[in-house]
């Protein structure tokens, strides 16, 4: 969706010979497959099929190919939120651990995308990441590599000394999540083992008083916070909107 926004500053609209009926936010799918040059788009007119902070129009004759800016557009996402995921810990990771964290930072990228782009998503970690196909995202082998004062950056912990609140969204421009799974392992304070050498501070985010009220999955954790920086939805309301059903009919 921000995609977007940055976008409009240098097109009124976008046409294209195909698209993703599935995707809510047409446009910024768009571009970012643009982005990835996996998609062309054009300026001839068509049927408008979109319209939000930029017009998307379908032509499946369209021929004239337009020429956005790339690299201004890079350059202006880099002054949006990111989101750090630190896999250091992956060998530890029995196998069911391993794949389900590779499914988490799979969908994470899908969830950013949906707003920001690749280059907001930074992870670290000596792994594969080929499984994530083709992508800008930031990628290092290890903490030392990433310079994690360069940002004005919180670790989000589930045992944090204080509670994450709609403010720190806005004071915060880096959240940090451990690449940590509990399956067959009692990780209890996992987190602040992983960052015991970065000197940030650790806050947790809870609903109704408890920890145990908010999901653990990385994924919905970053879209969580998406909704609530992007849609100026309160934290407490994201938390509801984005926990699997069952899940809030648990807690409620």
């Amino acid at each position: 969706m921000i995609l977007e926004k940055i976008t409009s500053k240098y097109i009124n609209y976008i046409t294209v010979r195909n698209y993703d009926k599935s995707k809510k936010y047409i446009g910024q799918d768009c571009i970012v497959k643009y982005l990835l040059n996996r998609k062309k788009l054009y300026k001839d007119n068509g049927e408008i099929i979109y319209k939000n902070f930029i017009e998307v129009k379908y032509n499946k004759d369209a021929k004239e190919e337009i020429d956005i800016p790339k690299e201004k557009i890079l350059k202006d996402i880099e002054n949006e939120k990111k989101f750090l995921i630190d896999n250091s810990l992956y060998n530890l990771l029995p196998n069911k651990g391993k794949i389900s964290l590779k499914i988490q930072i799979s969908q994470s990228l899908k969830v950013i995308r949906e707003y920001l782009f690749d280059s907001n998503l930074i992870l670290i970690g000596n792994i594969d990441y080929s499984f994530l196909g083709k992508n800008l995202v930031n990628i290092y082998k290890k903490q030392e590599d990433f310079d994690f004062y360069k940002y004005k950056a919180i670790i989000l912990d589930p045992y944090g000394d204080e509670i994450l609140n709609d403010k720190d969204l806005e004071r915060y421009d880096l959240f940090i999540l451990g690449g940590i799974v509990d399956i067959d392992l009692n990780w209890q304070y996992a987190t602040r083992y992983l960052f015991r050498n970065v000197d940030l501070p650790h806050k947790r985010i809870e609903l109704y008083g408890s920890i145990k009220n908010v999901p653990d999955r990385i994924n919905i954790l970053i879209k969580i916070l998406l909704d609530s920086i992007y849609l100026n939805m309160p934290l407490e309301k994201s938390i509801i909107i984005n926990s699997p059903k069952k899940f809030i009919k648990y807690i409620i």
